[in-house]
C-alpha cells in the first residue's frame, strides 16, 4: 500500500459514522462501471451467510445485558 493510501485510510478512520457513510457514498459514485461477471452460486451463498452472521453478531450486541 503506498503512503499516500495508508494516510488516507488513517484519516478516513478518524471521521465520524455519518462522516464515513457520505464518504463512501461519494467514492462509489466516483468510481468507473466494473462488472466482475456472473456469480457462482457458492459464493453468492456464502456472501449470504456471512452478512446474516455479520447482523445477528450486530443485533445480539445491541440487546440489554
Amino acid at each position: 500500500m503506498s503512503t499516500a493510501t495508508a494516510k488516507l485510510l488513517s484519516e478516513f478512520e478518524a471521521l465520524g459514522v455519518q462522516e464515513k457513510q457520505e464518504s463512501v457514498r461519494e467514492v462509489i459514485h466516483h468510481l468507473p462501471p466494473w462488472d466482475s461477471g456472473a456469480l457462482d452460486d457458492n459464493v453468492a451463498a456464502a456472501a449470504g451467510d456471512q452478512l446474516a452472521a455479520m447482523l445477528d453478531k450486530e443485533e445480539r450486541a445491541s440487546w440489554p445485558r
